[in-house]
């Protein structure tokens, strides 16, 4: 099934639902998207991808203002998110299992019922990747050398307990292997300290390394992606490889739990019209992005099955001590 059909089957329902909505005025004002992240990285390109086409289909001359709100791993940003005004004009940017993370770990102001989902977007599978002049040539070079030296190999991720550190935990602890983890607050920062020399590998996403692959500045071992990225068909797979490991960053847009049906329905319908059209696509393939849809229902229910590996993957493997 096409991308354009996927999304047409499973909003078909809602597309009714948000014409009513507009003709009760929804936007009527400016929204402001939520980024959790600090500008140039994966999440905010996305958000500045997604802004101008989400103010073309929401229609109303309103515009779609993306604000940053950087820290502690995002969750400064999720936490601005849960608790805005659900008035349908404060949404922002979720990332899984980054948000997630920190419900496992303690209780932050928030929880996965404070959000109102309304799609992911992209999936930017979790890469495991070094400088191109490392000794390491494939997956296999690599956990060889973990397997022989346990606990050496410094390995750099984007944050303690987010997606990238995690998705590594989920290859490393069924074979008990160990690493030192390096984090680091975001994979910008993480690239720049391996293609110094700091750390032997990183892991980042696919999207986020692909530029350096592409231009031969790194070396790409493997993705997490389920398959190849067609932007990168030379990079196998973690799966193909015999780790049975699909992991990285979801990113997709929610809003506070409790706004209106008019706006949620709205902003289902925008960012309906928004995946099936040529020139946002285009956008997204320019900027690296790896489109991955999900509608509200199947992203509601992707956050609670990631909530449950999490859960199964912090009582084996703590992230934090």
């Amino acid at each position: 099934m096409s991308l354009r059909t996927k999304i047409a089957a499973a909003l078909a329902g809602t597309l009714m639902l948000a014409g009513a909505a507009h003709a009760q005025g929804y936007p009527e004002r400016d929204i402001t998207v939520i980024v959790g992240y600090s500008a140039g990285g994966g999440t905010d390109v996305m958000a500045r991808t997604v802004a101008p086409f989400l103010e073309k289909y929401l229609g109303n001359g309103v515009s779609v203002v993306v604000e940053n709100k950087p820290g502690a791993g995002g969750e400064l940003g999720f936490t601005a998110i849960a608790n805005a005004n659900p008035d349908g004009y404060t949404i922002g940017m979720l990332n899984i299992p980054s948000f997630i993370n920190p419900i496992i770990e303690r209780e932050p102001d928030y929880t996965i019922d404070s959000f109102e989902p309304v799609a992911n977007i992209v999936s930017d599978g979790t890469t495991l990747v070094v400088r191109e002049d490392s000794q390491f040539k494939s997956l296999d070079d690599f956990i060889a050398y973990v397997k022989e030296n346990p606990g050496v190999m410094p390995v750099g991720n984007s944050s303690l307990g987010g997606a990238t550190h995690t998705s590594l935990l989920r290859v490393l602890t069924p074979n008990d292997l160990e690493v030192t983890h390096v984090p680091f607050p975001g994979a910008a920062p993480s690239r720049t300290a391996l293609l110094g020399g700091h750390v032997a590998a990183s892991v980042m996403g696919i999207g986020e390394a692909a530029p350096y692959v592409a231009d031969g500045t790194l070396r790409a071992l493997a993705t997490m992606r389920a398959e190849r990225w067609d932007q990168l068909p030379d990079v196998p797979t973690f799966k193909e490889l015999g780790y049975d490991v699909v992991a990285g960053s979801d990113r997709g847009l929610a809003a506070p739990a409790g706004i209106p049906d008019e706006a949620r329905d709205a902003l289902v319908t925008a960012v309906d019209k928004m995946m099936q059209d040529e020139e946002f696509q285009a956008a997204a393939k320019k900027q690296d992005l790896p489109l991955n849809f999900l509608p509200p229902k199947e992203y509601g229910e992707h956050m609670r099955s990631t909530k449950e590996q999490m859960q199964a993957l912090w009582e084996k493997a703590p992230w934090i001590q």
